[in-house]
């Protein structure tokens, strides 16, 4: 029944009954539900109306057997083979299907032998199976489909001969186990690979044999280690992939020819109304034309031929990036021109394969962007608390050349300094905090300026730094790390260098604690808290400088999109891409490692409801194997969000998330971006289950929890929080008068009476809008103007002098500082939200209040009003009316209740 090729089976050769006799699973789908289905054939119900010997006109058979296989494998898992394939004779011998000697090992490690033994089987009960994957289980399941759709014989066809059947004329042939056919098949198809990755000298086996083994057995162990794929030859298709695609040019037609030329291969591309009108057709036909060459070049290109081998070595290359001169040093054939296209082979290769894209001279899967953010991934898991990452570590954690690793991560914009990278100089805070801990020393702030090259004033840093706990000032103008602990410009880390230093490199920890507490205030277990870690190591009770850089990782519970659920199990929240849809790997934190316990070198394999899933550590870092099954199943799209779930004994499983309603309140949408949302019906739960997510005491106040996702990195998240337990200022315009701050600037202590128990989080930079401090509305407002604030005539002037100067300005109240006028170039994201680059925050017990956001120009026209003892009107600098400054008499009822003899007003829908 299977000797003869699938293509050239007679159309009497197989089932005229229904689809739905010979494969009764098929019968609840419909065209509107199974959209896989309808793209087989032209008939977009044929498994309704159609049989095998109707379908197969139109249909190949052996990829209509192998859809329908997936589908199967994928929906019907927990379904009986038995039943799902009635009219398969239960007597057929297996060994008598179409079936490779992967499937073959499978079924005899089943021992099973007819087609009735494997009536009772399932899908999931072929994924249990050693050594069984989804390909050997798809193979299996492709052979029982054809089995059904093809007309049986006469059982003696099914027979098996016997070992007594000779051929012939001759010896009798010894068919070796499939297991033995498998592995010679196995070893071939591995050498074909190392030939294509250039690797043909590298062995392709390691045996390791016991100590005393017989010399016998010692030489053998000896033969096998030394096979190399240069002793068996390359079986990798034609040798030239220049001359395979042109070969593929030449059979397209005119128009087809055109659209790789002009569509895919032209610089710029053409658009489709370009094309449209050179061919005279519509849009539609053009996009119709492009889909078919498309197609073309996925089922001629496939691995086993020399382009198709050619971008299966350059998706092991990139991981997940390459520089393009070192993929066209190992394969030279990248940089030669194509005849036809006039364009050399990898610019080919990188427009007909999604796979990845050349920018740049970097060549990036899928994209240099998705590129970045692995690399993000990466560093984020070696980065110490100020976003130091340490460059040999990174650099014996990839595969990249060094010199290589350094043009990348230059290029992604990162900084490298006395080798080490900072990964956080978004902010002139970071920046600095990096800087420093690369250093590792104080910094004069002349030379801190000079190191961070950005443009900023000295002036501006010191105020960053002096209001930034993470920096102490050691000299007037000398900064460090407040985590450094330093006494007399001096930390422990650095004396424990010199004690090292000393002492010709080691030195016993007894002696090491005796002499810097001798001399220092610190208590022996700080000292050997930092002879224990960084760039030091405690061995047999002796100090030295670490060998080998520690590769500091992050815990489950510290690791960004990684949350508890219920019952002990966790939720990773992933994003998905055309590389999940497509069935590759990916990367995942340390931390995903951490919780299914994979250690560095080792895989993991986890249970599921569709076969093994594997977390591996033997490359760059974590990742997971192909999830593209799950995806299939849930019939996920790209852009998605996913969750990867982890239970207790090994098990795995894949969700899809619910897109989050905006309507709902944040700490809800919140909680449902964790995955932990099940059993919450209002924000109390909702505050519960996020303290949870994070390994939090349910009970855990606001500002906790805000602050564990905050540092975790779950921004998105963080930003739900600060909606509810952050208090910008503006939020009090408008509210009862029981719930506003009080005159000078106190906060009524029930104004929180959601969360009684915990107070509001006062966040400067979470302004919004442009008026915090109002009146009570006790002072009427002008119609045609609305109140911005309350601003005192040396709050004016402080911000007249920070616009002068460029930079941050003390506000003067007699002798002590009252507040702040904080200045923000013109490049702040604030700057252009609010159209000005002062804001005036006053100080206080409780933190700094924002008053306002003031242009320069107001605060001119208030220092007018104050000497000129009058309301006087705001111009702009081009003479348009913006606004207005109300003057009221110092003895009066509003200047003396609200501290001011100023009110700042703006014109309803001026720009100012």
């Amino acid at each position: 029944m299977t000797s003869t090729a699938f293509g050239d089976l007679p159309p009497e050769a197989y089932h005229d009954a229904p689809w739905t006799r010979l494969l009764p699973w098929l019968a609840p789908y419909t065209p509107a539900t199974a959209r896989e289905l309808t793209d087989l054939t032209p008939s977009p119900d044929w498994w309704i109306t159609e049989s095998p010997a109707v379908t197969t006109m139109t249909a190949e058979h052996e990829a209509l057997c192998r859809h329908l296989a997936r589908l199967f494998v994928l929906r019907h898992s927990v379904a009986a083979l038995g039943p799902s394939f009635p009219t398969v004779p239960r007597r057929l011998p297996l060994s008598t299907l179409a079936t490779s000697s992967r499937v073959e090992t499978a079924f005899q490690r089943l021992q099973v032998q007819t087609v009735a033994d494997l009536e009772p089987l399932t899908v999931r009960d072929l994924y249990d199976v050693r050594g069984t994957g989804h390909n050997t289980v798809e193979d299996a399941v492709t052979a029982l489909v054809s089995a059904a759709i093809v007309r049986s014989g006469e059982l003696s066809e099914w027979e098996d001969p016997g070992d007594d059947r000779q051929p012939i004329g001759g010896a009798p042939q010894v068919q070796l186990p499939p297991a033995q056919r498998q592995l010679l098949e196995d070893l071939a198809q591995l050498a074909g690979w190392r030939h294509i990755r250039r690797r043909g000298d590298e062995p392709l086996l390691k045996v390791v044999i016991e100590d005393g083994a017989p010399e016998e057995i010692q030489e053998l162990a000896l033969r096998l280690n030394s096979l190399t794929a240069a002793d068996m030859a390359s079986v990798n298709g034609s040798s030239d992939p220049v001359l395979e695609f042109t070969a593929f040019l030449s059979e397209l037609d005119e128009r087809q020819a055109r659209i790789v030329r002009d569509r895919f291969l032209g610089r710029p591309p053409k658009k489709l109304a370009e094309l449209a009108s050179e061919f005279d057709v519509s849009r539609e036909r053009v996009r119709q034309i492009e889909t078919k060459v498309k197609d073309l070049l996925t089922a001629r290109f496939h691995f086993g031929t020399t382009i198709g081998n050619l971008l299966a070595s350059l998706r092991t290359e990139i991981q997940p990036i390459a520089a393009l001169d070192r993929l066209i040093t190992l394969h030279p054939d990248l940089a030669r021109d194509v005849p036809g296209v006039n364009v050399p082979l990898w610019l080919v290769l990188d427009r007909l394969d999604d796979y990845f894209e050349v920018t740049d001279g970097w060549a990036a899967a899928p994209d240099v962007a998705a590129a970045r953010e692995q690399t993000r991934i990466l560093l984020e898991d070696f980065a110490t608390e100020h976003g130091l990452v340490d460059l040999a570590a990174v650099t014996s954690a990839t595969s990249m050349p060094k010199t290589e690793l350094l043009a990348w991560l230059s290029w992604c914009g990162y900084v490298l300094h006395n080798n080490q990278i900072l990964t956080r100089t978004s902010s002139l805070s970071d920046h600095a905090a990096g800087l420093l801990a690369a250093t590792g020393e104080p910094l004069h702030i002349d030379e801190l300026q000079r190191q961070m090259d950005r443009d900023n004033s000295i002036r501006s840093l010191a105020n960053q730094l002096g209001d930034d706990e993470r920096f102490v000032r050691t000299d007037r103008a000398t900064w460090g790390l407040a985590s450094w602990q330093l006494e007399e410009y001096t930390s422990i880390r650095q004396q424990i260098g010199l004690e090292l230093a000393a002492a010709g490199g080691e030195v016993e920890i007894g002696q090491l604690i005796d002499s810097i507490t001798s001399r220092f205030d610190v208590s022996p277990s700080s000292v050997r808290a930092y002879a224990g870690n960084g760039d030091y190591e405690i061995v047999q009770g002796v100090v030295r400088r670490r060998e080998a850089p520690a590769a500091p990782r992050k815990a489950p519970s510290a690791t960004r999109r990684l949350f508890k659920c219920d019952d002990d199990w966790w939720k990773f929240r992933v994003t998905i891409t055309r590389d999940h849809l497509r069935g590759s790997g990916f990367p995942v934190p340390s931390g995903v490692a951490s919780l299914v316990g994979c250690a560095q070198g080792e895989v993991v394999e986890l249970e599921s409801d569709l076969g093994p899933q594997s977390i591996r550590w033997t490359g760059l870092q974590p990742s997971s194997g192909t999830i593209k099954r799950f995806l299939d199943r849930l019939e996920v799209q790209e852009g998605q969000n996913i969750f990867l779930e982890f239970g207790p004994y090994g098990r795995f499983d894949v969700t899809l998330l619910d897109p989050v309603n905006p309507e709902d309140h944040p700490l809800e949408q919140a909680a449902a971006l964790t995955g932990c949302d099940e059993g919450v019906g209002n924000p109390e739960d909702a505050q519960m289950a996020l303290a949870m997510a994070v390994d939090l005491p349910v009970h855990a106040k606001p500002r906790q929890i805000l602050s564990t996702y905050r540092q975790r990195g779950d921004d998105d998240i963080a930003g739900l929080l600060e909606q509810v337990w952050t208090r910008p200022r503006h939020q009090w315009v408008d509210q009862p008068p029981s719930d506003r701050p009080d005159p000078a600037g106190g906060r009524n202590e029930h104004d929180n009476e959601g969360y009684a128990n915990d107070e509001m989080i006062d966040v400067r930079s979470g302004e919004q809008h442009d008026q915090v401090s109002s009146d009570n509305g006790s002072v009427p407002v002008p119609t045609g103007y609305r109140s911005v604030g309350w601003v005192r005539p040396h709050e004016a002037e402080a911000a007249v002098l920070a616009y002068q100067l460029h930079s941050d300005v003390p506000v003067h109240d007699g002798d002590k500082i009252a507040g702040w006028a904080r200045y923000v170039d013109d490049s702040s994201g604030d700057a252009s939200k609010f159209r000005a680059n002062v804001t005036l925050a006053r100080a206080r017990s409780q933190g700094e209040r924002i008053v306002c956001w003031i242009r320069e120009h107001e605060a001119f026209s208030i220092i007018q009003a104050v000497a000129e003892e009058r309301s006087v009107p705001i111009l702009s600098p081009d003479g348009v009316a913006t606004g207005l400054v109300q003057y009221f008499q110092p003895s009066s009822e509003a200047a003396e209740r609200y501290r001011s003899t100023t009110r700042l007003l703006r014109g309803h829908g001026r720009a100012g």
